[in-house]
């Protein structure tokens, strides 16, 4: 008998992050149950269905859907992939345009070398660093197998082999940030297409990493969209023997001394718990769940130093398309100078997001087009504008109404074959995901992060079996650093479970064996 069978792991929150703990933890044999805020699994991970369409809110591009990494190796075991049910590819990331000029992010690498080269001659120093940098994008590992504390030897060294182009690529970037990396060209279209993907504060090899995956062919979007996919793990927890609750938000966790006992619901039912997974946004955990003192300094630091560790906000709209014409065909970023608004403190380019590829998502013959359009984080007016209904209602109209008419300018096809289903915004995931100051990620490690190592611990000080999950422990956040939590989570668990036999272990292999045969040997000698 599996003696972790008579431990039970209670986890909070069933977003990738949760749904991955909770599996990971039924395959090393505990007792698992998740308990979920919302009706629905999934948490940001999600999408939801108006008029006959659906509306995907997550991914938008998943790295590691290609065999032969430990990544794809979480994603199957997970059921985020799924063979049967397939990837989409696209042959172009996205486009970026101003006025009547524009760059494509294509497969071919060469293709978007030529292309750089005709836009900007006078770039052609930058460009080719460029090239050089997102070449070494394409062969990126990203550690899913053990947590670094509990990697063996061999594990260690051969995953250092297998990061040395990452750790080349972080050597060309040293010290600089994505704005630095965008001030190197003339050209303000590649400036552009540089800051379109990500924030000026991210790190310079952000850029190149991202393509360089999406260059390598590594890369696409599960089939069925977001929400499909938290089913699909929703559903693979269930068949391992973890039990799920919607519909159950969690008030706090419960402590005596230095160890958690279990949670209180909201109904005030108490449950008894060996081990607490905590997957949920930190902010909703360190100020609901557990005391702040319990936090972490790396963390307090992300929630303390906007600076440093600056988050964003953003506005997501959705458009019925009356047309069977796929005029976007992939993503597209477009200048919008044309909306003001110091309030809300909205950026001047906007991102459009067609899904034309996936059948499932509009009726036969129809299309379905979303933006998303970033903001300098300005909670508090967002916050204050969600208390009067009216009002915000009145203030998402406006800015779609905006956006609509942007599109319909740049595409006059879709002119008067446009209807508006669904805006949301900072306010909509404070609400559904308790996420901090409406963010649906974590905040950006910026530049001026002197941490050598800038993530906090997963473990949680005065606290012997509280391990932390989600894309907090990991900024800035996203499916594989939330999933590759989860799953750490988990194992980190069964680390303390078996501490003791671990620990001796050690000493056993590293101390009492070496010695005892020394002495042998001199014995024999």
């Amino acid at each position: 008998m599996n003696r972790n069978s008579e431990k039970k792991i209670v986890i909070i929150g069933a977003g990738v992050a949760g749904l991955s703990a909770g599996i990971y933890a039924r395959k090393l044999g505990y007792q698992a149950e998740i308990y979920e805020k919302n009706a629905v699994p999934g948490g940001e991970c999600t999408g939801w269905d108006r008029n006959g369409y659906h509306i995907d809110n997550c991914i938008h591009w998943l790295i590691g859907t290609t065999k032969g990494s430990n990544l794809n190796d979480l994603y199957h075991e997970t059921r985020i992939l799924d063979d049967k049910i397939g990837v989409t590819r696209a042959d172009i990331m996205y486009t970026s345009k101003i006025g009547d000029k524009s760059i494509s992010l294509y497969g071919d690498l060469e293709k978007f070398r030529q292309e750089l080269l005709a836009i900007s001659p006078e770039d052609k120093e930058p460009i080719e660093k460029l090239i050089a940098m997102t070449k070494l994008g394409e062969d990126i590992t990203i550690p899913a197998g053990h947590p670094g504390e509990q990697m063996g030897a061999i594990e260690g060294t051969t995953l250092l082999f297998k990061c040395r182009h990452l750790f080349k690529l972080q050597g060309m970037c040293k010290g600089m940030d994505n704005k630095d990396l965008a001030d190197q060209f003339h050209s303000p279209l590649i400036k552009a297409m540089l800051s379109d993907f990500c924030p000026k504060e991210s790190g310079a090899s952000s850029f190149p990493m991202s393509y360089g995956n999406f260059v390598s062919g590594d890369g696409g979007v599960p089939k069925g969209g977001s929400r499909a996919v938290a089913y699909r793990m929703k559903a693979r927890f269930e068949e391992l023997g973890g039990i799920y609750h919607g519909n159950s938000p969690v008030s706090t966790i419960l402590i005596s001394g230095d160890k958690a006992t279990g949670i209180k619901l909201e109904d005030g039912t108490a449950l008894s718990a060996d081990y607490i997974i905590p997957a949920c946004d930190a902010g909703f955990t360190f100020t609901h769940l557990l005391d702040k003192s319990y936090m972490d300094p790396m963390m307090r630091d992300y929630f303390e130093k906007p600076d440093v560790f600056p988050i964003y906000g953003m506005f997501q709209a959705a458009w019925a398309v009356d047309s069977p014409i796929d005029a976007l065909k992939h993503g597209f970023n477009l200048d919008f100078p044309e909306y003001h608004d110091d309030e809300g403190k909205m950026n001047d380019r906007i991102t459009l997001n067609t899904y034309g590829y996936e059948p499932t998502f509009a009726p036969e013959g129809k299309q379905i087009i979303q933006v998303l359009w970033g903001m300098n984080n300005n909670w508090e007016y967002w916050e204050e504008l969600g208390k009067d209904k009216e009002a915000y209602r009145r203030k998402k109209q406006e800015m779609a109404d905006a956006v609509q008419k942007k599109i319909e300018r740049t595409w006059p096809e879709y002119k008067g074959k446009l209807t508006l289903l669904d805006t949301w915004t900072p306010c909509t995931y404070d609400r559904y995901c308790n996420a901090w100051r409406g963010y649906n990620q974590a905040c950006i490690i910026s530049k001026h992060c002197t941490k050598r190592i800038p993530y906090p611990s997963a473990y949680i000080k005065g606290l012997k079996n509280v391990v932390l999950a989600g894309q907090w422990v990991s900024p800035p956040g996203g499916i594989p650093g939330s999933a590759i939590t989860g799953k750490f989570a988990a194992y980190r668990i069964d680390y303390l479970e078996h501490k003791k036999w671990r620990i001796c272990k050690k000493i056993l292999l590293q101390n009492v064996l070496p010695t005892a045969l020394v002495i042998l040997l001199i014995l024999l000698l």
